[in-house]
């Protein structure tokens, strides 16, 4: 794999809904097509099960080699599978809240499936239920959940020293209905602000579907956006996701409403990341590439300084964090004390980012 950016535009003309099906077809029928490379990069977007629903969709599965059929389709199945239990849980979950008046939305992929807007519920791949919760009833949503079959993972000292934008994770053990953990947000950021997007802004326009408490269209396509633009650093790699642009094409699908903020620095940015690979994005945001966007085609092209390019940015964004906990374990007793227990954990913390370096 020499080029990324052609996989990328392989992958992108799959998912779009603006593709044209006969071209996809011949491109995808050359002996030559590298369905490696999709699956490589598919999976680490998460989006296998949408890639292979959207080929159903366009009637493309019988252009597909058998063995690669078959392994698309299990993917595919066990993740329906599990989104179904997923779902129940979600909604267990929304029951019990709601009998105890806990003022709450389900965030991202949660509320994406509780909304019923994929054709089929395997197409979105999910990790845990993340939940926003009223600042007041934070505690009292979260000891319900313990209260209810639910304990919290273990803890670094992090927790203790650092806010973090929801409470301890939340296990489960597995049963028939209860596969996935919980995350109880207390805010959507820990390093940006945003009045439309804070707790009272998406409960005043939050939307009930099957009792389901999920964000108006609107608040799911921002979060969607600056979940990935922010928490996962795609406006700092200048990047995209596959699951993030698929989950924005899907709510933009059925969103109607103002689209003043599109022109806000950091939407625009990820769409115009995204516009380089999806006539989707094009169509509805009307942006134009730049020199970044040139740059970022040239890094997907060239490999070797795409790695290299992005471990100086991972250094560049580790040291800041490394400098204020080395002047913290300096001037704070309580923390230092508390590196020096946990030294094992840290060493071999330290150890796997470097040689992630």
């Amino acid at each position: 794999m020499n080029n990324l950016a052609i996989t990328y535009q392989h992958i992108a003309d799959i998912l779009s809904f603006k593709t044209n099906d006969s071209q996809l077809e011949k491109t995808i029928s050359n002996t030559a097509f590298d369905w490696e490379d999709i699956v490589r990069e598919g999976s680490k977007h998460y989006v296998i099960p949408a890639i292979y629903c959207r080929l159903k969709a366009k009637k493309l599965l019988h252009k597909l080699p058998e063995d690669l059929l078959n392994y698309l389709e299990l993917i595919t199945s066990k993740n329906r599978q599990r989104n179904s239990i997923i779902l129940i849980q979600i909604r267990s979950i929304s029951q019990l809240f709601n009998l105890n008046h806990i003022d709450h939305v389900f965030l991202k992929g949660s509320a994406l499936l509780a909304s019923g807007c994929f054709e089929d519920n395997a197409e979105r791949m999910l990790g845990d239920i993340d939940i926003l919760v009223s600042p007041e009833q934070l505690k009292e949503a979260y000891q319900l959940l313990c209260d209810n079959g639910y304990y919290p993972s273990d803890q670094t000292l992090g927790h203790d020293f650092f806010e973090h934008k929801h409470l301890p994770r939340l296990k489960t053990k597995l049963t028939d209905n209860r596969i996935a953990a919980v995350e109880v947000h207390r805010k959507l950021f820990t390093t940006h602000n945003d009045d439309t997007l804070n707790f009272e802004a998406i409960f005043n326009d939050r939307k009930q579907i099957n009792t389901v408490y999920i964000p108006s269209k609107k608040h799911l396509l921002m979060h969607n956006i600056l979940n990935f633009q922010i928490n996962d650093y795609g406006a700092l790699y200048n990047s995209i996701s596959f699951r993030s642009t698929y989950d924005t094409i899907i709510i933009q699908r059925g969103y109607s409403g103002a689209k003043e903020w599109y022109k806000k620095k950091v939407y625009k940015n990820y769409f115009k990341y995204t516009s380089l690979f999806f006539e989707d994005i094009r169509v509805s945001t009307n942006v134009k590439i730049n020199i970044f966007t040139n740059f970022y085609l040239f890094k997907l092209k060239h490999l070797k300084f795409y790695k290299n390019w992005n471990k100086l940015i991972g250094v560049m964004r580790f040291t800041p964090i490394l400098l204020y906990r080395l002047w913290l374990f300096i001037s704070n007793k309580t923390y230092r004390k508390a590196i020096i227990t946990d030294r094992n954990r840290i060493f071999n913390h330290f150890k796997s980012i470097l040689n992630h370096f």
